[in-house]
C-alpha cells in the first residue's frame, strides 16, 4: 500500500472526526431515526434504547461507509476518473460490511438470531441508506471545499518531477518580478498543496489544480479559478486548460494537432482559438 496515499487517507478521516458539521448531521439523523423508529424499532424497544440503538448502529455504519469512501477516492483513481463515481463506488463496497455489523448490533439488543437471510436483508437496506448518506455527510463538510486527488508527489518518480518543476520555478523567479501577494484560489488549497501553480484543468464542476507542492480537485468553475489567479503568469491555450510560464517547456505538433508541453512532461492541447495567443505569450517567455 503507498504510504502516501495511506496518509492522505488518514487526514481525510481526521477532518471528517474534527467537522462540526459530520457530528450535527450525525446527530440529526440519530434524532431522526429515534423519533420516527425505522424498521420496527418502535415496536419492539422504547424511547431510551431506540435512542441507544440507533446511537451505535448510525456511528459504527457511517463511519464504515466513509473509509471506504475515502480509501475508493484515493485507490481508484486510476480506474475510475470522475471523484463522485469513486465515491458511490466506495458507498457501495460498504454495504456488505454495513449489513453484517448492523445485524450484529441488532442481535446484541435481544434482537433475532444471525443468519445469512437477516445479513441479505440487512445488506439490501444498507444499500439506499449507506449511499444516501454517505452524499450527505459529504456535502455538508465538502461544500465550497475540495475533494483530494491521489498526490502523485508521494512516489519516486513524483518527487523527481515536483522537484525539476520547483527548480523551473525558481529560475523563472529570478527573470520576473516578485509576486507581492499569493493567488486567490491558493487559499482554496489546503495548506500543504499552496505553492507556486502550475496548471489548470477543468473536469466537469471542479478544477484539477497542480502546484509545485501536490495537486487536488477543488470545487470551482473553470472560469472563476482563472479570476483569481491574480498576478500568476501564464496563459489558457485551451477551453479546459490554463499553464503557468514556470510549468511550460515547448511547442509541438502531434498528428497536426498544436500541443503545449510541460516541464513534467505532460502534455495539453492547444485549442485553434488560443493557438495565436499562446504562440505570442510563449514567445515573449522564452
Amino acid at each position: 500500500m503507498n504510504g502516501g496515499k495511506l496518509h492522505s487517507a488518514l487526514r481525510e478521516l481526521q477532518d471528517f472526526a474534527s467537522s462540526r458539521n459530520f457530528w450535527i448531521v450525525l446527530a440529526a439523523i440519530v434524532l431522526l431515526f429515534t423519533a420516527i423508529g425505522p424498521f420496527g424499532t418502535d415496536h419492539f424497544m422504547g424511547v431510551l434504547p431506540r435512542f441507544g440503538f440507533w446511537l451505535v448502529n448510525m456511528f459504527v455504519g457511517t463511519w464504515i461507509a466513509i473509509v471506504f469512501v475515502v480509501f475508493a477516492e484515493l485507490y481508484l483513481d486510476r480506474f475510475i476518473a470522475r471523484p463522485f463515481a469513486r465515491m458511490f463506488v466506495g458507498s457501495l463496497l460498504s454495504c456488505p460490511v454495513i449489513g453484517l455489523t448492523s445485524m450484529l448490533v441488532v442481535y446484541s439488543w435481544r434482537g433475532p438470531e444471525p443468519s445469512w437471510a437477516r445479513y441479505l436483508e440487512n445488506t439490501a437496506q444498507a444499500l439506499p441508506i449507506g449511499i444516501v448518506f454517505t452524499l450527505i455527510f459529504w456535502a455538508s463538510m465538502r461544500h465550497e471545499k475540495q475533494i483530494r486527488l491521489a498526490a502523485e508527489g508521494a512516489s519516486p518518480d513524483g518527487l523527481a518531477t515536483q522537484s525539476a518543476l520547483a527548480a523551473g520555478v525558481v529560475a523563472e523567479s529570478r527573470e520576473q518580478k516578485a509576486i507581492s501577494e499569493p493567488p486567490p484560489l491558493l487559499s482554496r488549497l489546503k495548506p500543504e498543496n499552496r505553492a507556486p501553480i502550475l496548471r489548470l484543468s477543468a473536469e466537469d464542476h471542479y478544477t484539477h489544480t497542480v502546484t509545485t507542492r501536490g495537486r487536488e480537485l477543488i470545487l470551482i468553475r473553470f472560469s472563476d479559478a482563472l479570476s483569481e489567479l491574480g498576478d500568476t503568469v501564464g496563459t489558457q491555450i485551451h477551453r479546459s486548460h490554463w499553464i503557468a510560464c514556470a510549468a511550460f517547456d515547448a511547442l509541438l505538433t502531434k498528428d497536426g494537432k498544436l500541443m503545449a508541453r510541460l516541464k513534467d512532461g505532460t502534455e495539453l492541447p492547444v485549442s485553434r482559438s488560443f493557438a495565436s495567443e499562446v504562440r505570442a505569450k510563449v514567445s515573449s517567455w522564452s
